[in-house]
């Protein structure tokens, strides 16, 4: 079986550390660019990607011996599930590898915000004693997690390590471990940005989210409250945010991802002293590729063996 992974992530992991039934039926070759592998995509039974593939390469034209393609991230959004979806080619991502480092960057974002981090580090770099500071705690305050899956899970088990009170938002309600109450619907997430201290968006982005989080809903917001958007950027109104941010609406934001990605220099959040700003990595971590290796090499054995894969996407909803 060929595999063609294209992706500028450092595979060498995965090659290197691939068990040897599995060497033994595989030539996998890696490329940093489509245009690297493209004379191998005719050949290609698999194909993996890191999240985003030129289109035109799964084409039965292109890749007409394609029977499976796995994503080495949660998201696929930037997929062509359409065309996949037309030619029966499953498509398999990397759902739970990023449990961990993302519910501790959470938790990072939000003692950062409370005990001043940014102020007390401008500080030192002026080499001011600025002990008048005034900090706060993350105990007895309101956590509101809207997308209360496995990772949503394990920032709220965090949460209540520090004494919070959690509350989650999932499409049917369902009461979730480590939550004090989950609600669904548009009700549900009105009460939870209502009563939030902190609002942590952990959505995918699918037809059904995007644009889910309006100017109307960020108004419902407390004054006082920091907005953490670590799912997509287009799953919120991002003027709206802006706006809310310069006026005093909303105390806060701390922001992984963006409507534009890279955020462009002329964008207003970058030097707003209320908003924090990071380049879409709330998910990397060293151990990334061994997470990603141990699905991929499950999902490789099933489809050669005819056993069943994890991580299987459903390419109508998108996730």
């Amino acid at each position: 079986m060929k595999i063609v992974a294209i992706t500028s992530m450092d595979l060498s992991l995965m090659s290197e550390q691939m068990p040897q039934d599995l060497k033994d039926r595989c030539q996998f070759l890696w490329f940093n660019s489509s245009k690297e592998a493209q004379e191998h995509i005719a050949d290609a039974e698999v194909i993996v990607t890191a999240g985003r593939i030129n289109p035109d390469l799964v084409t039965a034209d292109k890749a007409p011996k394609l029977r499976w393609m796995q994503t080495l991230s949660a998201g696929v959004d930037k997929l062509p599930l359409q065309e996949l979806a037309e030619r029966r080619v499953p498509l398999t991502n990397a759902r739970g590898v990023h449990t961990i480092q993302m519910s501790e960057f959470t938790l990072s974002l939000m003692l950062q915000w409370v005990r001043k981090a940014n102020t007390l580090y401008e500080c030192q770099i002026q080499k001011e004693w600025y002990q008048s500071i005034s900090v706060d705690e993350l105990a007895g305050k309101t956590l509101g997690i809207v997308g209360a899956g496995a990772i949503g899970e394990a920032v709220a088990r965090k949460a209540k390590a520090f004494d919070m009170s959690v509350i989650g938002f999932n499409r049917t309600g369902t009461p979730q471990p480590g939550f004090d109450n989950t609600v669904s619907g548009d009700e549900g997430l009105r009460h939870l940005l209502a009563i939030s201290d902190f609002v942590v968006l952990l959505l995918p982005s699918t037809p059904k989210t995007r644009g889910l989080v309006t100017k109307e809903h960020l108004c419902l917001m407390k004054s006082s409250a920091l907005l953490i958007n670590l799912a997509r950027g287009d799953v919120i109104d991002e003027g709206a945010l802006i706006q809310m941010l310069q006026e005093g609406k909303l105390a806060g934001a701390a922001l992984d991802v963006f409507e534009q990605e890279p955020l462009p220099a002329t964008s207003p959040l970058w030097s707003m002293k209320n908003v924090i700003i990071t380049p879409h990595i709330a998910g990397s971590s060293a151990q990334y590729t061994e997470r990603v290796s141990s699905i991929f090499y499950h999902n490789l054995r099933a489809m050669l063996d005819g056993g069943d894969m994890m991580n299987v996407v459903s390419l109508t909803e998108g996730y």
